[in-house]
């Protein structure tokens, strides 16, 4: 009975420290016009807050529910569901200024006071439980175990709460500043409440995270009331940004089939883009590019539809042509955005049969100039390892492998391949040289953390 308290204690405790930890596993995806959208969306706010916008990654991660969450310090998440629930920016400001609430207050760090107080509950129980349980009363330890849990897991729950509440705040103060209207805020937890309703009997409102929604939609519209803001201006800026990212989502989430169904009636812009993602995910190239081109010479401006015309070419085993539109992507959108174009620029390169010299050169460069926005992306430097290896750079080919093993955590081909490149860079390779010292020092210092653990 002892070890099965102690099994059982073991998996409670898992269950409420987890919670707050650096996510793992999530399907993220990558596409820079959402990326920008979103930091364009987000940084009055950070503004607001007086965060530096530099220190903040927004996460994109491909999940149909309804959540956005901070983890791992400054590192913002947000559903495709969330992006997709709404079609104005009102409901991902509000709730990206809650999330910034969150980063503000140092919610992430303090975290380990709630839980702290909440083991401290836990074990005392856990150890006036075991003294019954071998004095002789099994039943009665049995109860001042569970009923011990209980009270931490509500300890807990309501720090969590009251850190809930302290971000609707913060985000109240920080919408205030931009003179943005908190109703979109207020719309999705009015939509979490109508999904509780038929549900409220069977809740205790004291084992939730979260505050029950409607008491935070009432708080939040005494602090608004009477204030007249106007969502326009900033919608205005981001409404069409905004409706292209929902078209991609759409695109490329959907089953073609229902797309192709869903818009067969429509010609307009916005139905041709889906359209046209729709034919490429079928493998009907000529039918896509036939709805995409005639998109591209209207916006001959916008380097993301030459981005997605190189993908589509790419993918299609048009690899020649992919070049040529992945080039034009990366002249037209701005170098922040533009890392992952040029990595699947020097991807494409990569994948001809024959050695371009000139081409691996410019593959070359533009992996060396996206590592200043790419520089925790592992495919970067996989290719980069490639292309100096096509060129005979072996040295620096074992450098950029020792980097993509850093960054895939295998801190021991991290080590073998710096400790390689090191004994073969040219010492005039001085910037190379001191890289390489760096990572065999990251990688001995990560292992010594893991024997001490």
């Amino acid at each position: 009975m002892l070890k099965k308290f102690l099994t059982a204690l073991t998996l409670i405790i898992s269950i409420f420290f987890t919670e707050n930890t650096f996510a793992e596993g999530l399907a993220l995806i990558r596409d820079a016009e959402t990326e920008k959208f979103l930091f364009d969306l987000s940084a009055p706010i950070f503004k607001s807050a007086d965060l530096d916008e530099k220190n903040i990654k927004v996460y994109i991660i491909n999940e149909d529910s309804i959540n956005a969450f901070v983890s791992g310090g400054q590192n913002v998440f947000i559903n495709t569901g969330l992006i997709r629930k709404y079609n104005t920016p009102d409901t991902l400001i509000g709730v990206i200024a809650h999330e910034t609430g969150h980063i503000a207050a140092g919610h992430l760090a303090r975290s380990s006071e709630g839980a702290s107080d909440a083991e401290g509950a836990m074990f005392l129980s856990y150890l006036l439980g075991i003294g019954a349980i071998l004095g002789g009363s099994p039943d009665a330890g049995s109860a001042i175990i569970m009923g011990g849990s209980q009270s931490a897991q509500r300890l807990y729950m309501k720090f969590t709460r009251t850190q809930e509440e302290a971000a609707d705040q913060y985000a109240i103060k920080y919408l205030d500043k931009m003179a943005y209207p908190a109703t979109g805020l207020v719309s999705l937890l009015e939509f979490f409440e109508s999904e509780m309703i038929g549900y409220r009997d069977q809740i205790d409102e004291y084992l939730m995270s979260h505050p029950v929604s409607k008491k935070r939609i009432d708080v939040i519209k005494e602090r608004t009331a009477g204030k007249n803001f106007s969502d326009a201006k900033i919608n205005h800026k981001l409404q069409k940004p905004m409706d292209r990212v929902l078209s991609k989502l759409e695109g490329f989430i959907e089953t073609p089939d229902y797309l192709l169904e869903k818009y067969q009636n429509r010609s307009d812009e916005e139905a041709n883009y889906v359209k046209a993602i729709a034919f490429f995910r079928k493998g009907k190239l000529e039918e896509s590019l036939k709805l995409l081109d005639p998109i591209i010479e209207k916006n001959s401006q916008d380097g993301f539809l030459f981005e997605l015309k190189g993908q589509i070419l790419f993918e299609s085993g048009k690899v020649q042509n992919s070049i040529l539109a992945y080039n034009q992507a990366i002249k037209l959108i701005p170098a922040q955005y533009n890392g992952m174009a040029k990595i699947a620029f020097a991807s494409a390169v990569l994948e001809l049969k024959s050695n371009d010299e000139y081409l691996l050169k410019l593959a070359i460069s533009r992996l060396e100039k996206a590592k200043k926005y790419e520089k925790d992306n592992p495919f970067l430097f996989k290719q980069l390892a490639s292309a100096y290896s096509r060129s005979n750079d072996e040295a620096r080919s074992l450098l950029a492998l020792a980097e993509f093993n850093f960054l895939i955590s295998n801190k021991e081909k991290c080590r073998k391949y710096a400790k390689a490149a090191r004994e073969k860079l040219d010492k005039s390779a001085k910037a190379e040289l001191i890289r390489a010292d760096d990572l065999l020092d990251l990688a001995k210092e990560d292992e010594k953390e893991k024997k001490k653990e």
